[in-house]
Order: structure tokens, then C-alpha cells, then sequence
């Protein structure tokens, strides 16, 4: 039997085309390409603070800005994935959802103020009262972090892509906007920073909200269904919580043993290596809203933007790593260029991060979220017991080895559960003549 010629004279389409016309390879380009806005965006804030505060200032400003975020995602229970799961899987669940966790994120806020309130003087032990007092209020603000990863989770489990990134995207761009308008003002300091970018999370908060109620609205409480939601939230909010501990408790931990001149020079460093992991992991809630929702692909749409994330971050990575200390003293200035020596030793375990987020993904879309909260785990425990040892004696070159030895760590255990949860074979992982057919498809 022949072959149908085209309809209306019309070439079959080709490879290029057929891969263009997959959703998930589109909502990938958008996320990435926002990404890549919004990475610019905290380039862009990161710069102002380092020329504007210098070392001190800014690794006071950085150090509570990850101690804020970390709280937010540990007691956020998970809402991002847990919703977005949900969502993807029962549209009409939508605003029942949207008023049950609400309601939930409520007491688990407090409760996420009250223990930061609590730890700022053993977290800022060498920096004095300064840091202590200005982390007292600013402590409040976790209330917004929560928000906006209740927000994530509504609008990709409706599959509201677009208006996801603009969300993600709208509150860092309008950070550095503060911020550029404060240091041409000479008007920029630790305390305007904190609450310029309060501000503007504020704003980014109310606008995603109002996405989120006209396209989903709000629906009778339903404890049970919350009940069932929140459980998956937390077998897999230590997937969330590790690799954000993973990611930025070196930062929030190095007040405590290392000068905060130090503190400012890594933290530069890490922001600039997490670059590419932020990228990817991103792009990997979209991957577990989108395998939710069509799971007949579930490993076809992993592995293909496992390799994806890898080929994009490690083109990433090398470019960075070549070019390190001139960038960071084109950038930040010449007094961040010796935050170069920490970025090079981040770059690989920062590529294999980016990997792992995608594979955790999978196992999220999977319902198994415990299972990758096991990968995270033993992420996190190199992590603390690394720095606990070694960045006493060998300061921020230590939490560089350390971070991007965590890294590896998690690549390799999140790969090896991913192959049990999707009874996937090794051969399938790689890129063959046969998988690129299969993505093709």
C-alpha cells in the first residue's frame, strides 16, 4: 500500500516540525527562554547590591533572602508539585483545591515565622545585632514565598504555561527595577533592598492570584480531598526542601563560620552556578504537570528533557567556567572576581543538578513523590555533614567541594529511581537512533 500524499499538496512534515508541534517541546522553549529573562533579571539585582552594598551588605541581604525562601519551601508543604499533580490529573478538583490549601498554607506560615524568628541569632551569630534586627521583620515576608508557590501549582495544573512564567519572571524583574531605581538614587542599603523586594513580590503575588481565581475560582472546603493532597505534598516535599537545602544552606550556613565579606563573595558564586540548575528546574514542574496529564508518554517526555536539561546546561556550564573571572569582574566588579575559583568548582555538580530535577519530575508524575524525596535526602545529608566539617577549616572553597560533591550524589540516586519507578532500561537513558525516533514520534 502506498502512502497518502499530503493533504493539499501540502510536504510531509519533518522531524523538526513533528518534534515543534509536541506541547511539552513548546511549553520547554517558553520556560526556558523566560528562564533565561528571569535569570537575567537576578543578574541584574545581584550586580546593583554587590556594586551598591559591596561585600558586607550584600552577603547580609543574600543570607536572609535564602533563609526567607528556605522556610517558604519547607512549609509550603509541597503545594507547587502536590497541586499541580492534582490539578493536571482532575481539572473540575480545581477550586476545591484552591480553597482547602489556601486555607491549610494558613497556620503553617505562622508556625514557618515563628521558627525563623527563632534561629536568626544562632544563623547570624557573627554578624551582630544588624543582621539579627532587619531579619526580625523581614522574617513576615515568608508569608509571600508561601503564596507564590500556591500560585505555581494552580497555574500549571491548569496548564496556564505562559502566565506561569510571567509570573515567575514578573517578580525578579521587578526587584532589579527597585533596585536599579534605588542605587541611582544613592538610596540603595540592606534595609531598602529588603523591602523593595518585598514590594515587588507583594505585586507579583496579587497579580498571580487573580489568574489563578478566574481560571480556576474557588470551591467548597473539602477536608478529605485537602487531607489526601497535603499527604502527597509532604512524601514529597522533602524533594523541594533538600534541594533547596542542598542548593542554597551553604549560603545560609556560612554566616556562622565565615565573614560575611567571604559569605558575599560565594554567594555570588553560587548564584551564578545555580543559573543552571534554576533553568532546568523550572522547566521540570512543567514536565510533571505535563506527564500528569498525558502519562501514555510519561518516559519518552522525561528522557527527552533529561537530555534536553543536560545538553542546555552543560553548553551552560563550559561557557561560564572558561570565562569566570572576567565576567565576575565585568559584572560585580573587580572586588567579586576571587568568587571565581568557588564558580568553577560548582559548574559540574551544578549540571548534574539540573539533570536530577528533571528525573525527579518523572517520579513525581509517577505519584511516588517519597521516592524522590529519597534521592534529595541523601543529597542533603553530604551536604550538612560536609560543611559541618570541612568549612571551618577550608571556608568557601570547602562549601564549593562539598555543594557540587551533594550534586553528583543526587543525580546518580534520583537516575537509579527513576529506572525502578518507570521499570526503565538502561539502554533506554541513552541517545540512540531508537529513542530520537521515539521523541519524534
Amino acid at each position: 500500500m502506498t502512502a497518502e500524499p499530503a493533504a493539499q499538496g501540502q510536504a510531509p512534515a519533518g522531524p523538526l516540525r513533528r518534534l515543534m508541534a509536541r506541547g511539552l517541546v513548546r511549553a520547554g522553549m517558553v520556560t526556558y527562554l523566560f528562564s533565561g529573562v528571569t535569570m537575567v533579571a537576578y543578574l541584574v539585582s545581584g550586580v546593583v547590591s554587590a556594586r551598591a552594598l559591596g561585600p558586607d551588605g550584600r552577603g547580609i541581604t543574600a543570607a536572609l533572602t535564602m533563609v526567607i525562601q528556605l522556610a517558604a519551601f519547607v512549609f509550603s508543604m509541597g503545594a507547587s508539585r502536590s497541586l499541580s499533580y492534582f490539578i493536571a490529573r482532575r481539572r473540575e478538583d480545581g477550586p476545591s483545591l484552591l480553597t482547602t490549601w489556601t486555607l491549610m498554607l494558613i497556620p503553617l506560615t505562622a508556625v514557618a515565622i515563628g521558627v525563623t524568628e527563632l534561629l536568626l541569632p544562632t544563623i547570624f551569630s557573627t554578624d551582630g545585632e544588624r543582621a539579627i534586627e532587619v531579619g526580625r521583620w523581614f522574617a513576615f515576608t515568608i508569608v509571600l514565598g508561601v503564596g507564590l508557590e500556591l500560585i505555581y501549582g494552580l497555574l500549571l495544573g491548569v496548564q496556564d504555561f505562559v502566565f506561569f512564567n510571567v509570573v515567575r519572571l514578573a517578580q525578579p524583574a521587578a526587584i532589579a527595577a527597585t533596585f536599579a531605581v534605588l542605587w541611582w538614587q544613592d538610596s540603595l542599603t540592606v534595609e531598602s533592598a529588603l523591602i523593595g523586594s518585598t514590594a515587588a513580590t507583594g505585586v507579583t503575588l496579587v497579580v498571580g492570584m487573580a489568574r489563578a481565581l478566574r481560571r480556576i475560582g474557588i470551591g467548597p472546603l473539602d477536608t478529605r480531598m485537602g487531607l489526601s493532597t497535603l499527604w502527597y505534598g509532604v512524601r514529597g516535599q522533602g524533594q523541594a526542601v533538600a534541594s533547596n537545602v542542598t542548593a542554597r544552606l551553604d549560603v545560609a550556613i556560612l554566616p556562622a563560620f565565615v565573614v560575611t565579606a567571604s559569605v558575599g563573595l560565594y554567594s555570588v558564586a553560587t548564584n551564578v552556578s545555580l543559573i543552571v540548575y534554576h533553568l532546568s528546574n523550572i522547566f521540570a514542574g512543567v514536565v510533571v504537570a505535563a506527564v500528569a496529564a498525558h502519562p501514555g508518554r510519561a518516559r519518552v517526555k522525561v528522557i527527552g528533557s533529561l537530555w534536553g536539561a543536560l545538553v542546555l546546561s552543560g553548553l551552560l556550564a563550559l561557557f561560564l567556567g572558561l570565562f569566570a573571572r572576567p565576567i565576575l569582574g565585568l559584572v560585580y566588579g573587580d572586588s567579586f572576581r576571587d568568587a571565581a575559583d568557588s564558580l568553577v568548582l560548582l559548574l559540574p555538580g551544578a549540571v548534574l543538578f539540573a539533570g536530577s530535577s528533571i528525573l525527579a519530575a518523572g517520579i513525581y508524575a509517577a505519584g511516588r513523590p517519597f521516592t524522590a524525596t529519597i534521592a534529595q535526602v541523601a543529597g542533603t545529608v553530604v551536604t550538612v555533614v560536609g560543611l559541618l566539617l570541612f568549612v571551618s577549616s577550608g571556608g568557601i572553597t570547602a562549601a564549593a567541594l562539598v555543594s557540587t560533591a551533594s550534586y553528583a550524589t543526587v543525580f546518580v540516586a534520583t537516575l537509579v529511581l527513576y529506572k525502578r519507578v518507570s521499570e526503565t532500561p538502561w539502554r533506554s537513558f541513552l541517545p540512540t537512533p531508537s529513542t530520537v525516533r521515539a521523541a519524534l514520534r
